[in-house]
């Protein structure tokens, strides 16, 4: 059952939210747009949720689309499950499947940044002859390249080390509590702030912030070694989907080297078109912008 909505985020996020059931869980999503017109997937990262794409959603239902923004099992107003067996990239994958199917999507569009690219794209391959467009915003889909952050002791693999770990994410909250407030270039307010964190408020709610780090692979045997791997392995699905790489170069989580990469993976892909004054959650600095070169690109490779 979806918890209530609290008066406070309404006039910053005033659209539906939505649930249905994923492999025995509640995912809640928001759902804005004409049902029958082409259906535009926000899938975000950690440790956000749909109101990343707050700025996304009246801009492409504008233009004529469905704008459909889920919120993973972990995070926003979906369960929050207190294990952390029930929050691996499978999963994730396996719950965006759900979603597809019971919501009929065709010719569907994924849009994804941070976890939301290979859960995106590892779900999208599942229905690969249901896909009608790919674009990436400051992720990755490989195991075959990693940057300096992710292989640093500090902050990264000191944020999700045993014992240390639970002290940073569960104790002081450094991701679900500080991340998109403390990383934002334009600057957001208390009340945007709380909407990000207050999700995770509830005591305990927050394994799916711990888990996403631990997931990310990056030797042979890693946790998700192998679903990434199999992600990668399958791009050349894609060669005939058109691709975007929207980036952030001052991200220092994913900088241009991934977009590089995925450029190499997918040679095919438009870009990677760069966005200043951008960090890490570039939806939330450049959200208008990005959403307009979104629907710039899909009407010229979708409407013909």
């Amino acid at each position: 059952m979806l918890r209530t909505k609290p008066d406070w985020l309404k006039p910053m996020f005033p659209w539906e939210q939505k649930s249905l059931q994923v492999n025995g869980r509640v995912m809640a999503y928001i759902d804005e747009g004409d049902p029958a017109a082409t259906p535009v997937l926000l899938l975000s990262g950690n440790p956000t949720w749909g109101f990343l794409y707050r700025d996304f959603i009246p801009i492409l239902t504008e233009a004529g689309y469905r704008a459909i923004a889920p919120d993973w099992v972990g995070a926003g107003y979906s369960d929050h499950p207190r294990n952390d067996a029930a929050l691996t990239l499978a999963h994730h994958i396996a719950d965006l499947v759900s979603l597809l199917d019971q919501l009929d999507l065709r010719e569907f569009v994924i849009v994804g940044q941070d976890w939301g690219g290979p859960q995106g794209v590892g779900a999208a391959l599942q229905r690969v002859e249901r896909l009608a467009a790919v674009i990436l915003m400051n992720t990755w889909l490989y195991t075959s390249y990693a940057g300096d952050f992710h292989a640093s002791p500090w902050p990264w693999t000191t944020w999700h080390a045993p014992l240390i770990g639970q002290f940073f994410n569960k104790t002081i909250k450094v991701l679900s509590h500080r991340g998109p407030s403390v990383t934002t270039q334009r600057g957001m307010t208390e009340d945007e702030a709380r909407a990000y964190h207050h999700i995770f408020d509830e005591q305990d709610s927050d394994h799916v912030v711990l888990t996403w780090p631990r997931t990310i692979p990056l030797k042979e045997g890693d946790r998700g070694w192998a679903d990434m791997q199999a992600i990668e392995n399958r791009l050349n699905e894609l060669s005939e989907v058109p691709v975007l790489l929207l980036w952030a170069p001052e991200d220092v989580v994913f900088p241009i080297g991934y977009a590089h990469h995925l450029k190499k993976l997918l040679p095919h892909a438009e870009g990677p078109v760069e966005f200043d004054k951008a960090a890490h959650f570039l939806q939330d600095d450049r959200g208008p912008d990005l959403a307009r070169a979104i629907t710039d690109f899909l009407k010229r490779k979708l409407e013909v």
